[in-house]
């Protein structure tokens, strides 16, 4: 019977050495290749399942980590209420809308947000640069709003509501990001009174980049 097992690392060899000490105190030693040590360890390793629970039907990806989710929805409306600065602009239509968040304990963090062409989602679906203020690449900045009480990943249904009510600045904001070349302020009067095809036909430009490259992983 084993009494201890030692494992002697090495970083300059690729070779684990190995010594097993039994009950009697016979030191056996035996050197393993460091690919079959990994390959052993993973083999007779168990991670019980995680369940995800109940998915809010705007949900299209979904990817786990240890003690936290990444979460992946697309906007399910044409219209909602925005605000810039003190101005607030009730049923102010928008393109699609992707939102990415991490999802630990009952908490919500790094936000991310995309533009998505219209038609069914794929893989290669083309993204476009947001047109909005407070995103800088897909890095979406919500300030000092806290998002708690989300302890399932069902109750994010309505989330993507109320990050985009949350009122916006001018942080990130560059008139170069859509083919109108407004300001901020300027952009939001624009819009108002529009559809959501207008952002397709006559706003947004594309940012070279796919749904792929936003979710990251295999599709």
């Amino acid at each position: 019977m084993i009494r201890e097992a030692i494992l002697h690392f090495d970083p300059l060899q690729t070779q684990v050495k190995t010594e097993i000490i039994d009950q009697n105190g016979l030191h056996r030693v035996k050197y393993i290749e460091n690919d079959e040590l990994m390959h052993a360890i993973r083999q007779n390793s168990y991670a019980p399942p995680q369940h995800s629970g109940l998915l809010p039907p705007n949900c299209i990806a979904l990817t786990e980590h240890k003690e936290q989710w990444t979460v992946t929805l697309a906007s399910d409306f044409d219209y909602c209420e925005v605000s810039y600065h003190n101005t607030q602009y009730e049923n102010f239509p928008v393109p699609r809308i992707l939102l990415s968040c991490t999802l630990h304990g009952d908490r919500l963090q790094n936000f991310r947000l995309a533009i998505a062409n219209q038609g069914e989602l794929t893989p290669q679906t083309v993204l476009y640069k947001s047109p909005f203020p407070n995103v800088n690449d897909f890095s979406l900045c919500v300030g000092s709003n806290a998002f708690t009480g989300y302890d399932s990943i069902r109750k994010l249904r309505t989330l993507v509501h109320h990050v985009m009510a949350v009122p916006f600045g001018d942080d990130y904001y560059r008139p170069e990001q859509t083919r109108l070349n407004l300001s901020a302020r300027e952009l939001f009067e624009h819009l108002k009174d529009k559809t959501p095809d207008y952002y397709y036909s006559h706003v947004l430009i594309p940012s070279g980049k796919t749904l792929s490259d936003f979710i990251g992983g295999k599709l």
